[in-house]
């Protein structure tokens, strides 16, 4: 994370320091209810019905999709976590929109994680007006809307270290205006938009659909902001969120690729499709991975604790992409073999790997880095290989120069 400037020094009465500190601490402190394990035992049994439940209404509202859309596909995009790096997808996205041959499809479902969940909406919109207004939102980041360093973090105990506020408006106006309008035209045609936070008193990750979430009222609103921002909070750094008494932050923790569908949900969708006489049907999974699949090699000191709780913090994140991946790659060879009438493609692509060692790659958002990695998604997407033809190995090759465009 960047190193904030120090403050000003300024002589200050003990007693308006006091006060200053105790107003400080009652209006930011996050609270919750008394909870007792039996409580969220019970919870976990009504979420674990729910999110079912939800992924039951994803399938039949792609099976409507696929008979509107009468081609007999269905495209779902992923749009992984990665905080600054979301750049490299935003880039990434643009230039598959300004593609001559195969352009960007019009996706039914997106699911997007962390930085991805604020991506999401602006792919499912999916026009050069949106994509435009989401490279602006990445491009002025570092300069308009980064947090900053809570220097009263301490005494608030918000759960994190930094100052949000203008990142949350940033992301409450945008999902308002036209933006909004669209989105429910979009929704109301069966397109979906799923994203995910991880529930830590449960220890599990929620999927939400925010078409269902937002409404036509107000709280709808209030509550799709709060969820996106519990959808973003890297922990430790950005304050969590309380939702229906639960505590919630960055959706990464658990996977940072929304998969969501197990072979089972994809044999009912395929149930679903046939008996409403479409078979032949090709699922297209599109993957966009704006985090490293592979840590970079570092020499640690053995000694230096801070050291290695910082590379286990980071391991944790990276370790189970390749994982995931290959899960995904494994899955879409299972139904299409053994799903009858349904067939599943999946294509990715990886932001490179030797970018971990470019200046600004371990900040919490550095303008010179982000403008860097939208150039090469960019690039990346318009070229003659846009997606990897195989799957991403352990970090190897040396730096490459950015690309020129």
């Amino acid at each position: 994370m960047p190193v904030a400037p120090r403050p000003v020094r300024q002589r200050v009465a003990p007693v308006a320091t006091l006060l200053f500190a105790a107003f400080a601490v009652g209006c930011a402190t996050i609270t919750r209810p008394p909870v007792t394990v039996a409580a969220l035992q019970q919870d976990a049994v009504r979420i674990e019905a729910a999110q079912s439940a939800l992924r039951d209404t994803v399938i039949e509202r792609l099976v409507r999709r696929a008979v509107r859309r009468g081609d007999r596909t269905i495209d779902v995009l992923m749009l992984s976590g990665g905080g600054q790096n979301g750049s490299f997808g935003v880039g990434f996205l643009r230039g598959w929109k300004q593609r001559a041959t195969e352009p960007m499809p019009e996706f039914d479902l997106v699911t997007g994680v962390s930085t991805g969940a604020l991506q999401a909406p602006y792919a499912l919109l999916g026009t050069r007006a949106a994509l435009d207004t989401i490279t602006a939102l990445y491009a002025r980041a570092a300069s308009s809307f980064a947090p900053s360093l809570d220097w009263w973090f301490w005494l608030r105990r918000t759960g994190g270290l930094v100052n949000t506020k203008r990142f949350d408006e940033t992301v409450a106006r945008s999902f308002e205006g036209p933006v909004r309008a669209d989105l429910n035209t979009a929704f109301a045609s069966d397109r979906q938009l799923l994203f995910t936070t991880t529930d830590f008193d449960l220890g599990i990750g929620r999927v939400w659909s925010m078409g269902d979430e937002l409404d036509t009222g107000r709280t709808g609103s209030d509550r799709v902001r709060t969820l996106i921002k519990g959808a973003t909070a890297i922990p430790a750094i950005f304050p969590p969120v309380m939702v229906d008494g639960h505590l919630h932050a960055d959706g990464g923790v658990i996977e940072n690729v929304l998969t969501l569908f197990s072979f089972d949900d994809y044999a009912r969708l395929g149930q679903r499709l046939q008996a409403r006489g479409l078979s032949d049907v090709t699922v297209r999974v599109w993957v966009v991975m704006n985090l490293w699949t592979h840590a970079e090699p570092r020499a640690l000191s053995p000694s230096s604790r801070r050291q290695i709780n910082s590379r286990s913090t980071a391991l944790l994140f990276y370790a189970h992409q390749p994982g995931t991946l290959s899960a995904l790659d494994n899955l879409s060879r299972l139904v299409s073999d053994r799903v009858p009438g349904l067939r599943m493609q999946v294509r990715v692509a990886t932001l490179p790997a030797e970018e971990v060692l470019s200046p600004g790659a371990s900040a919490l958002f550095a303008r010179s880095f982000m403008q860097r990695l939208d150039s090469i998604g960019f690039a990346k997407a318009q070229g003659a290989t846009p997606w990897d033809a195989a799957m991403p190995t352990a970090f190897a090759r040396p730096r490459t120069p950015p690309p020129r465009l």
